[in-house]
């Protein structure tokens, strides 16, 4: 590993969009880069193994087109290959963090996960999680693409792994679409309300706006960094203060981050209001 180079570009990290960023040091900013990059690589984990995997291995049961269930089979089998390849990747980043388990900074509350265990477990009830993959692998894209286009600054470990990342998603969107294509439109008026309402609920709760693990990422840089103790309280206020910057959320998700999903936001009535949490969605007229 590289430590003398970012993990990933800048505008992909929240205090980026903080104006407190500009006041810390080259040394810090790296630093603050780093982590984060290794928070990230637990969402990514998380949503694989947690939820992706669950949701697709269910979907597959399922009475589907010819050839679906053989394809479904591969892309459960890449997403595995995906989680292992972040998890070497942590565990040689930060091993005293990673080496008992993948997750560090994500600290699932007993509730929510027994909610969501529920709710992957009976996602024929909840096809709302088909969104998710979507909007995340469509997110997930774009970061690879953006590894790329910033290849000569970045760390050649985490670049290496990008790389990879990238030769499946495009074919995971398409599984997406196909899902989401089949399933959506069989799902009665009333459920699809319902899980349009849990979609937008989680989206604006956790994945949209640095709370929880955002301010743990930078607790652990005052830790490393026990100069920058004073300015804390005010990293964490400006890194909640995002939660309304139209700026840092179209870094997150935008007509040219997610298209895809942002098209079919268009056209079912029941995301009518969602730009109220993803603010870099605007609808079309």
């Amino acid at each position: 590993m590289d430590f003398s180079k970012r993990f990933l570009p800048e505008s992909l990290t929240p205090l980026f969009y903080a104006p407190i960023y500009r006041e810390l040091s080259e040394t810090q900013r790296l630093r603050y880069n780093q982590l984060h990059a290794c928070y990230v690589l637990e969402q990514t984990i998380f949503f694989e193994s947690a939820m992706a995997q669950h949701i697709l291995s269910r979907a597959a049961k399922q009475p589907l087109p010819e050839g679906w269930t053989e394809g479904l089979s591969l892309f459960i089998a890449e997403e595995k290959r995906h989680s292992q390849m972040f998890r070497e990747l942590n565990r040689k980043c930060l091993p005293q963090h990673y080496a008992k388990g993948d997750f560090y900074f994500i600290h699932l509350n007993p509730g929510l996960a027994k909610l969501l265990d529920f709710w992957v477990k009976h996602s024929g009830w909840f096809p709302l999680f088909l969104w998710v993959l979507l909007i995340e692998e469509e997110r997930s894209l774009f970061y690879s693409k953006e590894f790329l286009r910033h290849s000569l600054e970045l760390e050649p470990e985490f670049l290496a792994v990008q790389k990879a990342h990238l030769a499946d998603e495009i074919g995971h969107i398409g599984w997406d679409e196909k899902l989401l294509d089949l399933i959506w439109p069989r799902t009665c008026a009333w459920q699809r309300r319902m899980n349009a309402k849990i979609f937008t609920w989680l989206m604006g709760e956790y994945f949209n706006t640095p709370k929880r693990a955002g301010l743990r990422v930078v607790q652990e840089l005052v830790t490393e960094f026990p100069s920058l103790q004073p300015e804390l309280e005010e990293m964490k206020i400006q890194i909640l203060s995002l939660s309304r910057n139209t700026e840092y959320h179209r870094s997150l998700y935008s007509r040219e981050i997610t298209p895809k999903t942002f098209a079919r936001f268009d056209v079912w009535e029941e995301f009518r209001g969602i730009e109220a949490v993803l603010l870099g969605y605007t609808p079309a007229r």
